[in-house]
């Protein structure tokens, strides 16, 4: 007799509290990218900045050439401390990935995470990820 065993994934994205998924896109390997404008925000809950973070890695696209966007880091609330500040560049239609690197003052412990986007004009972000000191 045969065992036969059978697993399913079920793979889903939602929008984050305070911003929108955008379309899928069709180019390379994006399956998802979340369309930040002024005040939007993505949340990460009860993150660990005590295990050798020293920074932050954002892939990030802009078709506007004079928006003077900024992602801002902030620790507990999304008016909470600033741990660090991004300034987003035009990228036209590819996106382009940004480092945060240094001393994260304020960003030691566990704490809710929060990516704050500041600026006039839309951009969008497709990936997140730490950059470890190991």
């Amino acid at each position: 007799m045969r065992l036969m065993l059978l697993l399913f994934f079920v793979v889903v994205s939602l929008p984050v509290y305070g911003q929108t998924a955008a379309p899928a896109a069709k180019k390379g390997n994006r399956s998802t990218e979340f369309q930040m404008k002024e005040g939007s925000y993505l949340s990460f809950a009860q993150v660990n900045l005590s295990l050798g973070e020293i920074g932050f890695r954002v892939e990030v696209a802009s078709e506007h050439k004079k928006s003077n966007a900024r992602l801002e880091f902030r620790i507990d609330k999304p008016k909470g401390k600033i741990i660090g500040t991004l300034e987003i560049p035009y990228t036209g239609d590819s996106t382009y990935a940004l480092k945060l690197t240094g001393n994260l003052r304020h960003a030691e412990g566990v704490h809710d995470l929060y990516l704050v986007a500041k600026g006039a004009l839309p951009f969008s972000i497709t990936s997140f990820g730490f950059i470890y000191n190991y």
